[in-house]
């Protein structure tokens, strides 16, 4: 009998939250919303942190200097400080879709992380391998393309998950600039419902998924890029 009440009242709530009055749509476009700023911001901030990190590692204080200020200041100041300033102040005065300006602000603050862990990651490298590729004659970029590279991904891929993770979780502030994401979403579905409960419990398992998928294509990256230990994981599997 508790069986037959939890069903109808799971039933009753889909019906309410999701079917009446088409909400599913508002929830597919808060979806669609979240996944382009998500994607946007980690492709973009992935270049941008490249390149801070190329600037904090040159040696040249006119490079170094302006990329320490950059993560130290990005990193120093609250996410949605830093999108409401880009909202309010940056872009004010230019006619931007409030997508694009949580896709840059997003960008930007994870460029400043993503430039710390390729740092750390091209560090933890033996400079002996460095010197080894020069020594076989390849130039600086291809020992970098080559040897360096190749091992710092797969020492970056760990933490460089967590950060991917974390910025889809972050998306979930983009409301102050107007911006109907998910979370956006489920807040007018309760206005309109006033069922706080089901609304919220269905946007997370939508943010759970995305970062799961998320999850699982760079853990699928890691893997080709670690065939050895793929190996040995599915020899062990095996046994």
């Amino acid at each position: 009998m508790d069986q037959v009440v939890l069903f109808r009242n799971l039933a009753e709530s889909i019906d309410a939250n999701v079917l009446q009055e088409q909400r599913y749509l508002l929830l597919l476009d808060g979806l669609k919303t979240t996944i382009v700023i998500s994607i946007g911001a980690i492709a973009l901030g992935s270049v941008l942190g490249g390149l801070i990190c190329r600037m904090r590692m040159a040696g040249r204080s006119g490079l170094v200097v302006p990329a320490k200020a950059y993560i130290g200041i990005i990193r120093g100041i609250p996410l949605p400080v830093m999108l409401l300033l880009a909202y309010y102040v940056v872009f004010a005065s230019v006619n931007i879709s409030p997508v694009w300006v949580a896709i840059a602000t997003f960008a930007a603050t994870f460029a400043a992380y993503a430039a710390e862990i390729y740092r750390a990651g091209i560090e933890s490298i033996d400079p002996g391998q460095r010197e080894a590729g020069l020594a076989l004659g390849f130039t600086r970029v291809q020992t970098f393309t080559h040897i360096i590279a190749p091992q710092a991904v797969c020492r970056i891929l760990p933490v460089y998950k967590g950060e991917v993770i974390n910025l889809v979780k972050m998306t979930s502030v983009v409301g102050f600039i107007a911006v109907q994401d998910l979370t956006r979403t489920a807040d007018i579905i309760r206005s309109r419902t006033f069922d706080a409960f089901f609304p919220l419990v269905m946007v997370a398992g939508l943010y759970f998924m995305i970062s799961w998928l998320l999850l699982m294509a760079l853990t699928g990256l890691e893997n080709r890029l670690q065939p050895r230990r793929l190996s040995r994981q599915r020899s062990s599997g095996h046994d």
